[in-house]
């Protein structure tokens, strides 16, 4: 596990349970997305997996197992996950790839383990299908199951598991690792940082793929038009955004980091800001907009986010959102 930055603590328990030989059939890997669980995940299996004599050692990087795992081709290393064109993971998924394989020895070593992403994306029956494998698990089956989202998560599985919840990494961990792996400049790594919230994994996506950074300044240019818009305007921005689906939770999320920037900014806490390249724009919203109104715009935001991970009508929660945005007249 030599490869999971920050998360000291997980790293070090997932292998003591390792070394005394108490590793349990079944463990739940919480936390936002992109701040490691699947690193986490892939480094435990490896350790699982490895054939190195000493337990504390592993995963060795050396044996066939850890280079198997590594090349991804483990016969005994399963992971499952929602279909690029699907929404969810179906009870088929779970009995073909979990249920049945999981009633099988193992090819190579003494385990077989199941890595499942996104779990909250599975269905009922999905759930229910993998509830019956947790109950009875096969003696060397380990299976591991990586959620943003306990509460969508059925009750009885997260019981029967091992429940691993991952923080947000410091901002100074995320800097140093950006400067010294990624190359970047002390600014740089800085501002990713922050625009990161603490996942490693987003401030590394945005360290190498510039459209997502000039994506987050589109979001901000937009909102700031929107501001000062009329009302026909913010609906039809609205109307666009809603047909665009896979840009409405990335937007939502930028616009949650401007408006808490913009309330730190009033409460004199703009040191904490997440946004720190247009700071100049903070400081005078924050100053033009009552801090009333600031406050419940990041609320709206936020909880339109939240409405829209559920089976709400996109269109209208962002009718209503845009349409509760103060009105901010230009310079």
């Amino acid at each position: 596990m030599h490869n999971v930055i920050g998360h000291d603590w997980a790293v070090h328990w997932l292998r003591q349970t390792l070394v005394s030989n108490q590793v349990r059939h079944a463990y739940c890997i919480l936390g936002p997305a992109n701040v490691g669980k699947m690193t986490l995940a892939l480094g435990f299996a490896r350790a699982l997996l490895c054939t190195a004599p000493d337990a504390a050692a592993r995963p060795c990087e050396s044996c066939a197992a850890c280079h198997k795992t590594a090349g991804g081709f483990h016969p005994d290393l399963r992971m499952i996950a929602p279909a690029a064109d699907a929404s969810a993971i179906g009870v088929e998924l779970i009995r073909d790839s979990v249920v049945r394989e999981a009633a099988l020895s193992p090819l190579m070593g003494q385990r077989k383990v199941f890595i499942i992403e996104q779990m909250h994306l599975a269905t009922p029956a999905a759930a229910n299908a993998l509830l019956k494998t947790l109950e009875e698990p096969p003696a060397a089956v380990v299976i591991l199951l990586l959620s943003e989202r306990r509460e969508a998560l059925l009750p009885t599985i997260v019981s029967r598991c091992q429940v691993v919840s991952l923080r947000p990494l410091a901002q100074e961990t995320i800097e140093q690792h950006l400067r010294a792996q990624h190359g970047l400049l002390p600014v740089q790594a800085a501002l990713l940082a922050r625009l990161s919230n603490g996942r490693l994994g987003y401030a590394k996506l945005l360290a190498a793929d510039r459209a997502a950074l000039e994506q987050r300044s589109q979001q901000l240019d937009d909102l700031a038009g929107l501001l000062a818009a009329s009302r026909v305007e913010r609906l039809a921005y609205a109307a666009n955004l809603a047909a665009h689906g896979d840009q409405v939770a990335p937007t939502l999320h930028t616009w949650q980091s401007w408006w808490r920037d913009v309330w730190l900014y009033q409460q004199g806490a703009g040191g904490r800001a997440i946004n720190v390249d247009r700071a100049a724009d903070l400081a005078e919203l924050a100053r033009r907009v009552p801090l009333a109104q600031a406050r419940a715009s990041l609320q709206m935001t936020v909880r339109t986010a939240q409405w829209l991970e559920g089976n709400v009508n996109v269109r209208l929660a962002l009718d209503v959102l845009l349409l509760r945005l103060p009105h901010v007249s230009p310079n």
